[in-house]
């Protein structure tokens, strides 16, 4: 993670403040934790469990944006506001 890159992940109970997310960029597991709001336990299940779309580079592996846009919006049908 360089220093240009805008998400940061503090101590653990410390207060999180997350730039908006760029769905053409890459993130690793501990950004895409951090962005998902989620444990890196819990990451990795979706990813085995074929829930989580991943690239791999190398030996490391990181989360589209895109994911994590997918993972963090809800369904059309379960957006609906019953009226």
């Amino acid at each position: 993670m360089s220093s240009t890159n805008p998400v940061h992940l503090p101590e653990r109970k410390a207060r999180q403040i997350l730039p908006a997310l760029d769905p053409f960029q890459r993130y690793t597991v501990p950004e895409a934790n951090a962005l998902l709001r989620q444990s890196n336990a819990k990451t990795y299940q979706q990813i085995k469990a074929g829930e989580l779309r991943t690239i791999r580079d190398g030996g490391r592996t990181y989360i589209p944006g895109s994911e994590i846009v997918r993972r963090s919006t809800l369904p059309i049908e379960t957006a609906k506001v019953a009226t």
